[in-house]
């Protein structure tokens, strides 16, 4: 059996859709865009089409909650994932200085950004927050670049400064 039926075939029967990822060419499921040259990368998503059972890149999308803004009808709200990604990136301090000491974030470099589900206008930089800090920090004490392996990705989109998140595996 060819590997791309194999593949349609399960997402078929797993009620997972394939939404575009930057290397695919076929037509993708209704629920991607693709983003301009001036957009951070990353694989763009609808939150008003996408459905639970997505797989957007390399994740499923778990569950996902959206509303408008009463401000200017701009989608809001939380996406979970599941399934584990590899990333390479740094880790960074969070811009609040009065959460600098209780979080643990990562920011992705531009490769791993790209396989990153990524809302629809959601222009922030590529970083996240782990729910499990105090594994990361051992991990990532002293480290400059490092390659790590997360998962439970969930994109947190607000007109505040809602972060992102995802436990660190190793």
């Amino acid at each position: 059996m060819p590997a791309a039926f194999a593949v349609a075939l399960h997402a078929a029967c797993s009620g997972e859709r394939d939404v575009e990822s930057p290397a695919d060419t076929a037509v993708p499921a209704n629920t991607s865009v693709a983003p301009t040259e001036t957009e951070r990368p990353g694989i763009r998503f609808d939150p008003a089409t996408a459905r639970p059972g997505d797989r957007i890149g390399d994740l499923v999308l778990d569950s996902i909650q959206a509303q408008p803004t009463i401000v200017d009808s701009t989608l809001v709200g939380v996406a979970r994932f599941r399934g584990s990604i590899e990333l390479t990136g740094r880790r960074m301090e969070h811009p609040d200085a009065d959460l600098r000491a209780v979080e643990v974030c990562f920011e992705a470099d531009a490769a791993s950004a790209a396989r990153l589900p990524r809302w629809l206008h959601d222009e922030r930089r590529p970083w996240f927050c782990f729910t499990n800090g105090a594994d990361a920090e051992g991990a990532l004490a002293g480290q400059g670049a490092v390659s790590i392996v997360v998962d439970q990705f969930t994109i947190n989109r607000s007109l505040t400064d809602a972060v992102n998140s995802a436990r660190f595996v190793r």
